[in-house]
């Protein structure tokens, strides 16, 4: 009985981890590095878009952002969230952002988002990001 409760103790410790578990009590922003180079932060807008970048623009993935708020807000704060840590880790942009709201913390319905944190290979194209979508 004992080792089961334990096992249920562990269960329960280990799922208030994650930016998306509904048992967060603060808001939490994980970072999930996809390479091992680091790049220097910045401080440059970085672009947040909701889908892919143009095929033309060539990017290294270099971490997935994942952020979950504990109280009832608007959804930009997450976007905002998300530029904020990507120009810490060197990104130049957000790319494949979700957004949703779920139980967490306090709140029935507290934001949620996930995005790619990515590095543009050109020089040139990344300085013209703004042509793409919204600078925060």
């Amino acid at each position: 009985m004992k080792s089961k409760l334990l096992l249920v103790c562990v269960v329960v410790a280990l799922s208030g981890c994650s930016a998306h578990s509904p048992m967060i009590l603060k808001n939490t922003t994980d970072v999930h590095p996809t390479v091992s180079e680091r790049y220097s932060s910045h401080s440059n807008p970085v672009l947040v878009v909701e889908g892919p970048l143009p095929a033309d623009i060539k990017y290294e993935v270099i971490a997935t952002i994942d952020v979950g708020k504990i109280w009832y807000s608007g959804s930009d704060g997450i976007l905002v969230e998300m530029a904020r840590r990507g120009r810490e880790m060197g990104a130049d942009a957000v790319i494949n952002v979700k957004r949703w709201r779920q139980p967490s913390g306090f709140a029935w319905a507290a934001p949620h988002g996930q995005g790619q944190a990515v590095r543009i290979v050109d020089e040139a194209k990344r300085r013209d990001l703004s042509a793409l979508g919204k600078l925060l």
